[in-house]
């Protein structure tokens, strides 16, 4: 069986934690689209490349990330978003769930545990396809 999971965005409003993401994500084997620094840039991004995945922080200017992920899940139900936030407050978290996150990775990452994320995400995308 073959990757699944080939595509994804990055949106996160600290640039070098996105080309940093984006050198990691290679590494995994994946094609990033394309980065963007807002919740404005995640929705307008997902719309234009329909990535496999999106990697989106929490706190962003114009748009938080729990608000791109309920307007991404609007458009797309089946987006597999995953949080990559430095914050561990539980009602974000409950937030993040009630909108239908498909996991949340807490900074600093683990590359190991972001590599599982997308074997998990692969073996779900396959089942479907």
């Amino acid at each position: 069986m073959g990757l699944t999971v080939q595509t994804c965005i990055i949106v996160d409003d600290d640039v070098q934690i996105t080309e940093l993401f984006s050198e990691l994500m290679s590494l995994q084997g994946l094609t990033v689209l394309a980065t963007g620094h807002n919740g404005l840039d995640a929705i307008k991004l997902y719309e234009k490349h329909n990535p496999d995945v999106v990697f989106l922080d929490v706190e962003m200017p114009k748009l938080n990330g729990i608000q791109a992920l309920k307007e991404i899940k609007e458009i797309d139900s089946s987006a597999n978003v995953v949080i990559v936030t430095g914050s561990t407050s539980g009602d974000i978290e409950k937030q993040l769930k009630e909108n239908g996150v498909t996991e949340i990775v807490y900074k600093p990452f683990d590359i190991k545990k972001i590599g599982k994320i997308i074997e998990s995400l692969n073996d779900t995308v396959s089942i479907y396809q």
